[in-house]
């Protein structure tokens, strides 16, 4: 049976992942070479014990987006934590890979309810997602745009054609009048995977996209016709 995690909070940034104060993961981001391990530490910042449960999990891309499922070969050693005030936690990271291709999870570190305020108290857990990698040799970004006309707008979709995941901060269009759009935030496209963009400009003949992999410092621009 295949079981499938939402994500509470996505650690995508290349600073430490911290909660109010409270807790503190580095790195956000996991990169292993196969069969080498790799390290995660979480600190607990605040006045009281944490318990903390962290779940290896593989990350694959379908039409509906990110889909999590535990992993048999991503291994985290321990899988529980309890940190005292102050203290910081070790966990080693370990991935079964011996491919040629990048592979690609996911790490759930999750906070763990307090038994003992659970009949007295409504907490608010958190659960951090950290991407892991485990790749090689790295490999130059391989991707096909497109773009389209479609219910009133521009639908720009992004094909990754290559052997390792993409990591996109912002795409920005320009159509042929010099006239601009934009649209930000952190996106991840895997493998094989593809991610489009609801973006204005509708009666656009043509467009320059402007986007860069933040993973390989390599420039994703391209000139696109439309398609109607």
């Amino acid at each position: 049976m295949r079981v499938v995690f939402a994500a509470i909070f996505a650690a995508l940034s290349i600073t430490p992942a911290r909660s109010a104060g409270t807790f503190e993961i580095a790195p956000t981001t996991v990169n292993l070479s196969p069969g080498e391990a790799g390290f995660l530490y979480v600190s607990n910042n605040g006045a009281a014990p944490v318990a903390m449960q962290i779940q290896p999990m593989d990350w694959k891309q379908g039409a509906d987006g990110d889909v999590l499922i535990p992993s048999e070969t991503l291994v985290a050693s321990p899988p529980l934590l309890r940190i005292a005030p102050g203290q910081r936690q070790i966990v080693r990271v370990r991935a079964d890979e011996s491919g040629a291709q990048e592979a690609d999870y996911r790490l759930l570190v999750s906070e763990l309810p307090d038994r003992a305020k659970a009949a007295s108290a409504v907490s608010v857990l958190l659960q951090f997602n950290i991407p892991v990698f485990v790749a090689g040799k790295p490999q130059k970004p391989d991707v096909a745009w497109s773009a389209r006309a479609q219910n009133g707008g521009l639908r720009l979709m992004l094909q990754n054609n290559g052997s390792a995941a993409l990591k996109i901060g912002g795409v920005a269009i320009t159509d042929e009048k010099g006239e601009t759009a934009s649209v930000n935030g952190l996106t991840y496209v895997l493998p094989g995977a593809r991610h489009e963009w609801s973006m204005p400009l509708a009666n656009a003949a043509s467009v320059w996209v402007g986007a860069r992999d933040a993973r390989s410092g390599m420039s994703l621009d391209a000139d696109l016709s439309v398609r109607r």
